[in-house]
């Protein structure tokens, strides 16, 4: 693939800089441009059943994506199994790792299936999800549709470049938005990690999707290294208010 400059149209052909679409993910640039992969992915996802794990229908049918969105071009998010999602095609599973996954959910990049069912959010769900991860999940998508427009892992190369966090760029406050009110929503005791992102945004420390999307490496960093620092200053409090939660894992007093 020739070299594609940061502020070039992406070549998935999204109208979008290259920096704020498939810069970092060049490999899914293969999947895009390639009609007959593409469509056979498409096809694949497009035909996985559809699973109601945990409370997974019940949030899926309360949710009026439209009018909470404002988006008119999703009719609404399909629910589908995780292991069968991730054995479909390697990129899935070496992006995933050897993690062993029993509770988990993963947001599928609406890319992979524009061509066959455009109208349609994926989620892919283990049988034993926690109600924490649907939300989290369902916050990631009513985030792309109606808030910051990002998704998980679309700003891998921003994060190398401005040597932050993952977890500080995927999770901007639009989502944080979207993660309290699905907390209160559907009244879910939060885990441990959405526990700190909640507590973040209610503390303003959350990066704006706007930032993100202006790939401004330095301000970027400035605000990360802010909200290291007050995670650090805040290390008790937030030790208590996760200790109790899904996922807590200590850590040694420094």
């Amino acid at each position: 693939m020739d070299k594609i400059g940061r502020n070039d149209p992406c070549p998935c052909g999204s109208g979008k800089k290259f920096k704020n679409c498939h810069l970092g993910r060049e490999d899914e640039l293969f999947l895009i441009q390639s009609e007959n992969l593409k469509n056979d992915v498409a096809q694949k996802i497009a035909s996985l059943p559809e699973v109601n794990y945990g409370r997974s229908k019940e949030m899926a049918n309360a949710l009026h994506i439209k009018e909470l969105t404002g988006n008119t071009d999703i009719s609404g998010i399909k629910f589908i199994d995780f292991a069968t999602y991730v054995s479909l095609e390697s990129f899935d599973k070496g992006n995933l790792g050897s993690k062993h996954y029993t509770a988990a959910g993963l947001i599928v990049n609406p890319m992979k299936t524009e061509v066959k069912d455009p109208r349609t959010i994926y989620i892919a769900i283990t049988p034993n999800i926690h109600d924490s991860t649907l939300i989290h999940e369902l916050a990631h998508a009513l985030d792309f549709l109606g808030g910051s427009g990002l998704l998980p892992g679309m700003t891998f190369q921003l994060c190398l470049e401005a040597r932050i966090s993952q977890d500080h760029l995927d999770h901007p406050r639009e989502f944080g938005d979207w993660l309290d009110y699905l907390k209160n929503r559907f009244q879910v005791e939060l885990d441990a990690e959405d526990t700190i992102i909640s507590y973040l945004h209610l503390h303003n420390m959350l990066i704006e999707g706007s930032l993100v999307k202006s790939g401004d490496v330095r301000k970027i960093a400035d605000h990360s290294a802010n909200m290291t620092t007050f995670l650090t200053g805040h290390r008790d409090e937030i030790n208590e208010l996760i200790k109790n939660r899904l996922g807590y894992v200590s850590h040694p007093s420094s």
